[in-house]
Formats: C-alpha cells, sequence, structure tokens
C-alpha cells in the first residue's frame, strides 16, 4: 500500500470514527470547504459548513447514537492527485429511517457512497461526496 492509498484510508477512518461519536466536524475531517455532498434524498449542498450542520441535525435526531461501518470496495486513481472511493456502508441504531430507505431483514440500511478525493499542496481532500440508499430487494455489490 502507497501513501497515497494509506492517507485517503486515515481520512475515510476518521469520517467512521466522528460519525460514531456524533461528531459532524470530525465526520467532515478531510472535507474541502467546498466540497459538494448530495445525500440519499438528493438534496445538495456546496460548502464544508452545510455538511457540518446538515450532518449534527441528524446526530441530535434520527441517527443520535446510530453506528456507521464502511467498506472500501474500490479505491482508484484515475489521473495525478485524484482519487475515487467507492465505499459499502452499514448504519445500524437508528431511531427511524429517512424517506427512500429501507431496513434490511437484519434492520442494517445500507448505502453506496462515491467519494472523489484531490490532492493539492501535498494534501488529500474530498471535494464531492454522493450516496445512495441500497434497497433490500438489491445487491449491496454488483454483478460484473
Amino acid at each position: 500500500m502507497h501513501d497515497d492509498e494509506r492517507e485517503i484510508r486515515r481520512i475515510i477512518d476518521a469520517q467512521v470514527d466522528g460519525w460514531n461519536r456524533g461528531d459532524a466536524a470530525g465526520f467532515a475531517e478531510g472535507c474541502r470547504s467546498d466540497v459538494g455532498f448530495t445525500n440519499i434524498l438528493g438534496m445538495r449542498w456546496d460548502t464544508r459548513d452545510g455538511f457540518v450542520e446538515r450532518h449534527a441535525e441528524m446526530f441530535r435526531g434520527v441517527f443520535a447514537g446510530s453506528r456507521l461501518g464502511v467498506a472500501i470496495e474500490r479505491l482508484s486513481f484515475p489521473a495525478a492527485g485524484v482519487a475515487l472511493a467507492e465505499l459499502a456502508t452499514t448504519l445500524t441504531g437508528a431511531r427511524q429511517t429517512l424517506p427512500g430507505m429501507q431496513p434490511s431483514a437484519d434492520g442494517v440500511l445500507r448505502t453506496r457512497m462515491l467519494e472523489v478525493f484531490v490532492k493539492s499542496g501535498g494534501a488529500w481532500e474530498i471535494v464531492a461526496c454522493h450516496n445512495t440508499a441500497v434497497q433490500p430487494l438489491g445487491s449491496p455489490r454488483g454483478t460484473s
């Protein structure tokens, strides 16, 4: 594993830690100030501050005390200074579900998240994040 991959994995681990502590700023670690974030409802925020504010609301409400798990399904470097992280997430302990999300039979909420990283000034930052709900009838992993 090379240093760039290690650093991106560290940022993703910090996000998981931030979520599991209910810390919106910690969850946003590694996000650039102008990060674009689209949630599972198709709502979009174009700043780190908006990202933090929305998640702080969720950590006080529907996702208070929830636990996030993340598996990196694919980490690629399509161009110099650009990385794509394709993530399979699991969420347990939610107080309720959001419209468009259905837990699987075991009660786990699953999403697929794509994070785009750019290396600037020697540091990796998340510039875009898109989250999509996985419905119980669908497979969290493609068939190819």
